[in-house]
């Protein structure tokens, strides 16, 4: 929780909007930067550090660090009624704790994805064989190492990931629940453990509402990693300009490694003048970075549900995202968005400009986009459908 993301954002609106309804809720996490999060979001809320694992840090061994933990969570864990766990190995440590020490809470696991680097051949399939979607003439070649990374492995590495693979179906056994985000994550879940589980679709913060302005650009807001997919974002742009539109401007924002090699990108394709690298903007800012643009782009690879298409229909801003995962799943065809294939860059090209020169098209699907999220994708609707599986008998959602 020293880092923030859409998972970290999840378990601080989470946390808020239970202790609004009465909860008692502690947020439990190795590490914490407050500053991350603003107090109108957390509220005040209750967050404990886990004791630095010193043996384990001075031996350099997870082994010895998992115990230690396991150590202090037995006594911890005690005094709840439920343990709601994200990333692995979370709900590894939380079952393991319960297992030493008789407690009875329950153990929840609120899967975003199951770890990629364990179960790629589940959770990534559309990059591992990406040739798959490739339409002919079109190089995708710069997904090789992002594909040969999710399976490649040292011997050493391979004995590692074999050791933890068995603690994460350990630990999927044992836990009271699992919950997944997306029909997309649940399939996966499925497929790598043989358990079911209940889908709850998250929810977002709403801004307040606004009416829907004609903004000046196409926009991205993601990592800037090469499974996040900006590359064909900004050859999708460079399509367009090879046809004459030198019109649409691509405003990037995001932080991450790839960002060079995109600016490089965007510089040998000759439309440098068209693409804007914003750096990382603010929560204060995101609204208007949303408000001000004509419509976002959304096409990252194999993910699980995606929270910006979301944010931007929330300021009845229009969106293009991918044909396939959680995107596809929470945005509608022709009706709150369009999907585009991802290692296309002419289909996504082709996608931006349907909205960008159908302004009541795009109005339409944006008015649509925000009534859906304000009725179904809210905050307070999340909270609501989570708070209904705390309350319902373990064996009726395992």
């Amino acid at each position: 929780m020293d880092v923030k993301g859409g998972a970290e954002n999840i378990v601080v609106w989470l946390a808020g909007a239970l202790s609004r309804r009465g909860h008692a809720v502690s947020i439990i996490a190795e590490r914490y930067a407050p500053e991350l999060w603003p107090q109108e979001q957390t509220g005040g809320l209750d967050v404990r550090l886990l004791p630095t694992p010193r043996l384990g840090n001075l031996f350099n061994s997870k082994q010895v660090r998992l115990w230690e933990y396991i150590r202090h969570l037995k006594k911890a864990l005690a005094e709840f009624d439920a343990i709601v766990c994200q990333h692995f190995p979370s709900y590894y440590w939380a079952t393991l704790a319960r297992e030493r020490s008789g407690g009875s809470y329950r153990v929840i696991w609120l899967c975003q994805e199951p770890m990629r680097k364990l179960h790629a051949k589940a959770t990534d399939p559309h990059l591992l064989n990406y040739r798959d979607f490739t339409p002919p003439g079109v190089d995708n070649a710069h997904l090789d190492e992002a594909a040969l990374g999710r399976v490649k492995r040292s011997p050493s590495q391979h004995q590692r990931d074999l050791r933890h693979i068995e603690w994460d179906h350990a630990a999927a056994a044992k836990c009271d629940m699992i919950v997944s985000n997306s029909a997309f994550t649940a399939e996966n879940v499925q497929k790598i453990f043989g358990v079911q589980p209940v889908v709850c679709h998250l929810g977002i913060p709403l801004p307040d509402e606004t009416p829907y302005t004609r903004g000046g650009y196409a926009g991205v807001i993601t990592t800037l990693a090469v499974r996040k997919n900006a590359v064909n974002v900004i050859r999708a742009i460079d399509v367009l300009a090879r046809r004459g539109r030198r019109d649409i401007p691509l405003r990037i924002a995001g932080r991450g490694p790839d960002r060079e090699n995109l600016e490089r990108l965007a510089a040998n394709l000759g439309i440098a003048d068209l693409v804007t690298f914003l750096g990382g903007i603010p929560d204060s800012d995101l609204a208007a970075f949303y408000r001000n643009a004509r419509l976002i782009v959304y096409c990252p690879i194999d993910e699980p549900f995606g929270l910006v298409p979301l944010e931007s229909l929330a300021c009845k801003t229009p969106v293009v995202v991918s044909n396939h995962g959680g995107p596809a799943e929470i945005i509608e065809h022709g009706v709150t968005g369009l999907h585009a294939n991802p290692f296309d860059p002419g289909d996504i090209a082709a996608a931006i400009e349907a909205l960008w020169g159908d302004d009541a098209r795009a109005q339409s699907m944006a008015e649509a986009g925000s009534r859906r999220v304000r009725e179904y994708f809210s905050l307070e609707a999340f909270a609501d459908r989570f708070d209904s599986i705390l309350a319902a008998p373990a064996e009726t959602v395992r």
